[in-house]
Parts: structure tokens; sequence; C-alpha cells
């Protein structure tokens, strides 16, 4: 019995073994997998942060064409911009009409010498388009009766709108000038050199940025037209108020009880005509025709 139990212990302590040695290879491949997933997520991690920071920084495979992208951006909003003023305008302009508008012959004086044959390309030209649209703005002020009012040189608000139409234009050919120097974007041997090709994306960006403070510009001098604008309109409404006060309230609630009296008096003279009327031709005039018969019997 002794034999069989030591027998039995040793059985027990063998299974134990084999339990323990099968629970510790278990958790060491569980722990394995764990640190090795966790490896390959950091590499990819480190590989990704790798790759990230060459996109950034590596330059583009075609800069020339980045940057014309970028320059027809800035020309479309521009062009917007424009448009946007011009329709903004509350009082319609005729800037082309000859004799008329003294801001456009000032513009064209500036831009091309005065010459009106080329106004056309003016009104498309990408930086002539922002001289035509301030000489339209200009006009428009100039047009409201209001402008002549002493408010503006009283509180010193009164905007000189042939030195706006001046500076804007003057900047405007400067800049258009520069643009013809700097000419198209480089071709050849010179556009796949670095140093030109840097420099002309420079040029390029520092030329349209200053375009876009010209249209900064000429928006604020649009949204001064439209404070003009909303003072003509509040003085034509006080002018229609003046005009219209000279009707007399009372004279004509005394005039209109009047003729409604007067409505009522004749309508009152129509029943009574009709009355006797009726009573005339229905009884004394058939009565006194009888009387003339039997006098003449």
């Amino acid at each position: 019995m002794f034999v069989a139990m030591a027998v039995f212990v040793v059985v027990v302590a063998v299974a134990l073994v084999l339990l323990m040695s099968m629970a510790v290879g278990a958790f060491s491949a569980m722990f394995t997998g764990m640190r090795d997933d966790r490896s390959r997520r950091r590499s990819e991690r480190d590989h990704t942060r790798v790759g990230a920071s060459e996109a950034v920084v590596r330059p583009s495979a075609d800069p020339l064409g980045q940057l014309a992208g970028e320059m027809r951006l800035a020309q479309a909003r521009r062009w917007a911009s424009c448009q946007a003023v011009q329709g903004r305008l509350l009082e319609p302009t005729r800037p082309d009409d000859p004799g008329t508008s003294e801001h456009l012959d000032l513009a064209l004086d500036i831009w091309n010498g005065g010459d009106r044959h080329d106004l056309e390309r003016l009104k498309t030209d990408r930086v002539g388009q922002i001289v035509w649209t301030t000489a339209m703005v200009a006009d428009s002020v100039s047009r409201h009766p209001a402008w002549k009012l002493d408010f503006f040189d009283r509180h010193s608000v009164r905007v000189d709108l042939v030195g706006e139409v001046t500076a804007i234009a003057t900047a405007a050919v400067g800049l258009r000038d520069q643009l013809a120097i700097l000419g198209d974007a480089p071709a050849g041997h010179l556009g796949v050199d670095d140093e030109v090709v840097a420099t002309f994306a420079e040029k390029s960006r520092l030329l349209s940025g200053r375009l876009d403070g010209l249209v900064e510009r000429l928006e604020a001098f649009a949204d001064y037209a439209q404070i003009v604008a909303r003072i003509q309109q509040r003085q034509d409404k006080q002018a229609w108020l003046d005009r219209v006060s000279a009707i007399d309230e009372f004279e004509h609630v005394v005039d209109a009880e009047w003729d409604r009296a007067e409505s009522d008096r004749v309508r009152n003279l129509a029943d009574e005509s009709e009355v006797l009327a009726s009573i005339y031709l229905d009884e004394i005039a058939p009565l006194a025709k009888s009387l003339k018969r039997r006098d003449a019997a």
C-alpha cells in the first residue's frame, strides 16, 4: 500500500510538472507575439513618419506647373473680386461713354496715354481690370448729388477720387511693366535650373501679392462708394418727406368733410326732385291737361 501511494504521488507530481511546463510555454509564446506585434507597429509608425517628412521636404516634381496653378487661382480671385465690386455699384455707370467719365479718362491717360481704342483691352487685362473697376467706382461716387454736400468736408471724410484713381492706376501700370519684364515661365535649360525656377517663383508670388493688395484697396474704395450711395438714399428720402409735408392734412380733412356734406345735400336734392317729378308728371300734369280741355269746351 505504501508503494501504491508513492507511485500515485510521483504520477501527480509529473502531471503538475507537465502542466506548469505547458503554461510557461503558452505564456512565453503569448508575450513573444505581443512583443513582436508592438515592434512591428513601432516600425510602421517610424516608416510612416519618415515618409511624411520626406513628402514635406521633397520638392514638387513640377514646381513651375504648381506655380502656374497658384497664379491662375490668384488671378481668378482677383477677377471675381472686380466683378463683385462692379455688381455692388448701386447706380449704373457708363465709363465708356466719352465726355461723361472724367475718371476713366484719367485712368486711360495713366494706363496708355489716353488711347480710347485700348479700352476693351483695359477691361479684360489681368491688371487693367483693376484700373477699370476703380474708375467705375469713382464715377459712381461723383454722380451722386449727395457727393456735393459739405457734410464730407465738414467732417473730413471726403475721399479724393482723382487721387485714389491716380494712385491705383499708377501702381497698376508699374506692376504691369514688371510682369512684362518677368515674362512667361522659363523654358529649356532655364526651366530646369533650380536657381532660375526659384527666382521666377519668388518674383511671381511677390507681384501677385502686390496685385492682391491693389484689389483690397479697390474693395475698400467700393465700400466707401456704398456709404455715399446710402447717404444719397437718405437724402432722397428726406427730400421726399419735405416735399409732401407741404400738403396740409388739417385743411384736407376740413375740405373732405365739406365735400361729404355737399354730397349729402346734392343727394337729398336729387331725391326731392325725383319725388316732385313723379307727383307732377303722374298727377298734376294730367289734371292740368284735363282742366285745360274742360275750359276750352
